[in-house]
C-alpha cells in the first residue's frame, strides 16, 4: 500500500472519530456564538471575519439541519482537507513518506485535530487556506527562477491568502513571511508586477472586512488592539509560562519535543530539505509565534492563536523523520515510535476529556454558592439541553397560572452565556432573547438586538443566570421592572453531585 492510500485511510479514520466526538458533547461558548453569526449573515462581525458564519450556514443547509453534528461538520471537513494538503506539502518537500509523517503529526496535534478539527472555530477553515497558500509558497521558492507558472502561483497565493483572512485576520503573517523571505533571499521578485497584483487580490478579498469596520468605526480593531496592546500592561511571568504550557499541550507534548529536536537539527543544516524551503518554513512559522510570545510577557494569550504557524514546523519535523527513516525504519514499520506515542497521548486526552465532561462528580471549579462551578470549562459543553427541558416546565406553569405573560422574553448581560441560552433555550421554546450591556460585554448582540423584538413598557422577562457565570440581576435588571417574583433554582447534577445552579429570575412590567 502506498503512502497516498495510507494518508487517505488516516483521514477517514480521523474523520470518523471527529464525527463521534462532535455528537458526544454540546456546543461550547464560542461555537454557539458562531452559530449566531450563521443566523445573521453579514460581511464581518464584531469579533471575527465572516467565513465561520458562512461555513455553518452551508453545512447546516441554511440552518435546516440545526444540530451539533452539522454545525461542527465544517470543522471535520476542514480538518480532512488540511490533512491532505499538509501531506502534499510534505511530499513536495521530500517524498510521499515525508508527506505521510506530516499528516500523522497533524492528526495527533490537539490543536489541529481536535480544537480546530472537531469544534467549529474560525481556525477550522483558516487552516485549509493556510496550508493551500503554504503549498504554493513551497512551489514558488523551489528555485530562484521566475517563470510564468510561478507568476500564476503567486497570484493564486494572493487569492487564497485573502480567503484565509476572511477566516481569521492573522493569515496576514503568511504575507509577512513571504516578504521577509524575498527581502533576504530573492529581491528580484520586487520587480515583478505579479507580486503587487497578488497583494491587491488579498486586499480585494478583505474589502468586506474593511468596509464593515469603516461603517462601524473600526470597532473590531479597537477591541482586539486592546486585547494585544502591551503599552498599559505590566510584565507577567505567569502569563508567559501559561502561554508556553498551552503551546506544549495544544501541539501535543510529544510533537512539541520533536519540533524542538528538529529545529536543533535544522540549525545545523542536518535536514534533507532545500535551503530555500527551510528558510521559508522558518519564516512562515516563527513571526506569529514570536509575536504571541512577546505579548504573553504582558498579557494573557490564548494558545490557539499561534496554531497555524506550527504547520510549518510540523513539515520540518516530517523532513527530520524522513531522514531518520533511511537509517532506522523499515517499510513494514512506517510510523516512528514517537508519533505512535503522540497518537496514544491524543486518544487518551480525548477519552479523559469526554469522561470528565460527562462523569466527573460535581464540578472542577468553585464549590461555593452563588458561584458554584465558576472556572469549570467542562460545564460549557454539558447541561444546556437539560436546562431547556426543566425551564420549559417552569414557563408552562407560569403561563397557566398567569404569573408571566406568554410572550415574556429572555434577558442576558453578556455574549456568554447569552449565546448558549439563545440556542438551547430561546430557540426551541420560540422565545425572544436580547442581550443588554456594554458593547465589549455583548459583542455581536449589539447588531442582533435591533433585529429582534424590543423590550417594551409593561413587558415581562426571564433572566437565567448560570452559577459559573454569576451576575447580580437585582442590581442590574430588577430595578427596571415593577415586580420581581421569588427566585427559582434549577440544579444541574453530574455523577450524583450538584455541579451548577441556574438561577431563574422572573420580572414583570418593564419600566424603561
Amino acid at each position: 500500500m502506498n503512502y497516498n492510500k495510507k494518508t487517505i485511510i488516516l483521514i477517514l479514520l480521523a474523520s470518523l472519530i471527529r464525527g463521534l466526538l462532535a455528537c458526544s458533547v454540546e456546543l461550547g461558548n464560542d461555537e454557539v456564538y458562531y452559530r449566531l453569526y450563521a443566523s445573521y449573515i453579514q460581511w464581518n462581525y464584531f469579533d471575527h471575519p465572516p467565513m465561520v458564519g458562512w461555513l455553518i450556514r452551508f453545512t447546516t443547509l441554511n440552518l435546516n439541519v440545526d444540530n451539533e453534528f452539522f454545525i461542527r461538520l465544517g470543522a471535520i471537513i476542514s480538518a480532512a482537507a488540511a490533512t491532505w494538503l499538509i501531506f502534499l506539502c510534505g511530499k513536495k518537500l521530500g517524498n510521499a513518506h515525508t508527506g505521510f509523517m506530516a499528516a500523522c503529526m497533524y492528526t495527533v496535534s490537539i490543536y489541529s485535530s481536535v480544537i480546530a478539527g472537531v469544534f467549529i472555530l474560525p481556525d477550522s477553515p483558516q487552516l485549509v487556506c493556510w496550508l493551500a497558500a503554504l503549498y504554493l509558497l513551497i512551489e514558488l521558492t523551489d528555485t530562484k527562477n521566475i517563470t510564468s507558472k510561478k507568476n500564476k502561483q503567486l497570484l493564486l497565493f494572493g487569492l487564497i491568502a485573502g480567503l484565509g483572512m476572511l477566516c481569521k485576520i492573522h493569515t496576514a503573517f503568511l504575507w509577512l513571511g513571504l516578504v521577509i523571505y524575498l527581502i533576504l533571499y530573492n529581491r528580484k521578485w520586487f520587480l515583478q508586477p505579479s507580486l503587487y497584483v497578488s497583494g491587491a487580490l488579498t486586499m480585494l478579498c478583505c474589502y468586506p472586512i474593511i468596509k464593515w469596520n469603516f461603517d462601524n468605526h473600526f470597532v473590531t480593531y479597537l477591541y482586539h488592539s486592546n486585547r494585544v496592546s502591551i503599552s498599559s500592561s505590566g510584565f507577567s511571568i505567569m502569563s508567559m509560562l501559561s502561554f508556553i504550557a498551552g503551546q506544549f499541550l495544544y501541539t501535543n507534548p510529544v510533537v512539541f519535543i520533536i519540533i524542538i529536536i528538529t529545529l536543533s537539527s535544522a540549525l545545523r543544516n542536518n535536514l534533507p530539505i532545500k535551503l530555500s524551503h527551510k528558510r521559508l518554513l522558518l519564516l512562515t512559522g516563527f513571526p506569529l509565534i514570536a509575536t504571541a510570545l512577546v505579548i504573553s510577557f504582558f498579557k494573557p494569550v490564548l494558545p490557539h492563536w499561534t496554531g497555524p504557524a506550527y504547520c510549518s514546523l510540523i513539515l520540518l519535523a516530517a523532513c527530520y523523520f524522513s531522514k531518520r527513516n533511511k537509517k532506522i525504519y523499515t517499510p513494514n514499520k512506517f510510523i516512528p515510535r514517537p508519533i505512535i506515542i503522540a497518537g496514544v497521548f491524543c486518544i487518551t486526552f480525548l477519552i479523559a476529556g469526554v469522561m470528565s465532561i460527562h462523569l466527573f462528580p460535581g464540578t472542577l471549579g468553585s464549590k461555593q454558592i452563588p458561584r458554584l462551578g465558576d472556572g469549570d470549562f467542562t460545564l460549557d459543553l454539558i447541561g444546556w439541553c437539560e436546562l431547556e427541558n426543566r425551564f420549559k416546565d417552569i414557563r408552562l406553569k407560569d403561563m397557566q397560572t398567569e404569573k408571566m405573560k406568554k410572550d415574556a422574553m429572555l434577558l442576558s448581560n453578556k455574549w456568554f452565556p447569552a449565546a448558549h441560552l439563545d440556542y438551547y433555550v430561546a430557540r426551541p421554546l420560540h422565545m425572544d432573547l436580547i442581550c443588554l450591556g456594554e458593547i465589549n460585554d455583548i459583542h455581536q448582540y449589539a447588531w442582533v438586538n435591533p433585529k429582534r423584538k424590543k423590550l417594551m413598557p409593561g413587558d415581562d422577562a426571564y433572566c437565567i443566570v448560570p452559577s459559573n457565570y454569576y451576575f447580580d440581576v437585582q442590581a442590574n435588571f430588577s430595578s427596571h421592572f415593577d415586580i420581581t417574583l421569588p427566585l427559582q433554582r434549577i440544579e444541574q447534577k453530574r455523577n450524583g453531585l450538584t455541579c451548577r445552579v441556574f438561577y431563574v429570575w422572573r420580572m414583570k412590567n418593564y419600566k424603561p
